[in-house]
């Protein structure tokens, strides 16, 4: 496969809610062929995971709009206000380590723990936008660390057990 057709897959897989950094990362190690396409599928999937607090606190602003209108039904309407008013409440209790604790619930490689979710845990708490798109932005970052060594390592050493 060309390299373009891989930065391009890589960059979908790191916008997509369900794979983020880290299926991008599985598949551009499993697709290049070298270093080049390699380090270049990694950094196009890492910018496109890089993006999504922009995109997921747009469009957690569209969603509250049509929550709070006129037009959505009150029982919708009732429930969306107490989950925020919920999570706002235990919020208090996080404000000083939240942002560290959302970069790590960002960074470590587990399912439903990437920037989509870190952006809807923030909204939900109202934290800080710039400082929780830093905190996220961290945790992709780390998760992109995190992902690629355990790729690397995991080839080497079963190139090591197996003599390739």
């Amino acid at each position: 496969m060309d390299t373009s057709t891989i930065i391009l897959i890589a960059t979908i897989l790191g916008l997509l809610p369900i794979s983020e950094i880290r299926g991008s990362a599985i598949y551009v190690f499993a697709a290049s062929s070298n270093s080049l396409t390699l380090i270049l599928g990694l950094l196009a999937g890492l910018a496109a995971n890089l993006t999504i607090p922009f995109i997921a606190f747009k469009i957690l602003d569209l969603l509250d709009a049509l929550f709070k209108s006129k037009y959505t039904p009150r029982i919708i309407k009732k429930t969306y206000l107490l989950i925020l008013k919920y999570g706002r409440s235990k919020a208090s209790r996080i404000k000083g380590k939240g942002y560290a604790g959302l970069a790590i619930f960002v960074g470590i490689p587990l399912p439903f723990t990437g920037a989509w979710t870190g952006t809807l845990v923030a909204y939900i708490l109202g934290l800080n936008r710039k400082k929780s798109t830093i905190a996220i932005e961290a945790g992709v970052s780390l998760a992109t660390l995190i992902v690629s060594l355990t790729i690397f390592l995991g080839i080497e050493a079963l190139r090591k057990l197996f003599l390739l």
